[in-house]
C-alpha cells in the first residue's frame, strides 16, 4: 500500500506544485491529510470511483520528523470517528494494532495507509468546498490554510 493523492486535488493545487516551499507532491498531499484529520473528514476515493495517484509507500524525508505526529493524529481522529475514550484501553490498542505497524516503512498497516488516504480526500473536499476557488499563489493558500485548519480544529475540539 502507498499514500495516494486525488488526481482532482492534483489539478486544484496545479499554480501551487512546485512553488517554494512546495516541492513535492506529499507536500500537497500533507495539507489534505492534515485538514482532513483536523476536520475529521474522511472519505474512500476508491469506493466514489475517484482516481488517485500512487506516491511512495514511506514518508519522504522532509516528513519523516513529522511521522509520528500524523500516525498519532490519524488514531486519535480514528478514535473519534469511533466513539472510542483514552480511557478505553482495549479497544484502543485494537485501533493502534489496525493502523501501525512497526515493521513497515512508513509505520502503517494497509488499514493505516487506507485510513490516512481516506482522511487526505476527505481533507482535500474539505478545502474545497472551504474556498470559492482554486489557490493561486502559495502566500494567498497558506494565508487560508492556516486559518482553514483552526477554525476545523475549534469545531472539532
Amino acid at each position: 500500500m502507498s499514500f495516494r493523492l486525488r488526481t482532482d486535488a492534483e489539478k486544484w493545487f496545479a499554480e501551487l506544485d512546485g512553488r517554494e516551499p512546495i516541492k513535492t507532491k506529499f507536500d500537497l498531499y500533507y495539507f489534505c491529510a492534515m485538514a482532513g484529520l483536523a476536520s475529521g473528514r474522511a472519505t474512500d476515493a476508491a469506493k466514489l470511483g475517484l482516481a488517485t495517484r500512487e506516491m511512495v509507500d514511506y514518508f519522504v524525508e522532509d516528513y519523516r520528523p513529522a511521522q509520528r505526529l500524523m500516525i498519532g493524529l490519524l488514531v486519535i481522529a480514528e478514535l473519534r470517528r469511533n466513539g472510542i475514550g483514552f480511557e478505553e484501553k482495549a479497544a484502543v490498542r485494537d485501533v493502534f494494532k489496525r493502523l501501525v505497524s512497526p515493521n513497515s516503512p512508513s509505520n502503517l498497516t494497509e488499514e493505516g495507509f487506507r485510513a490516512l488516504n481516506g482522511y487526505a480526500s476527505g481533507g482535500y473536499e474539505f478545502l474545497a468546498e472551504q474556498r470559492e476557488t482554486k489557490p493561486a499563489s502559495v502566500d494567498e493558500f497558506l494565508r487560508d490554510y492556516l486559518l482553514l485548519i483552526d477554525e476545523a480544529t475549534q469545531v472539532a475540539a
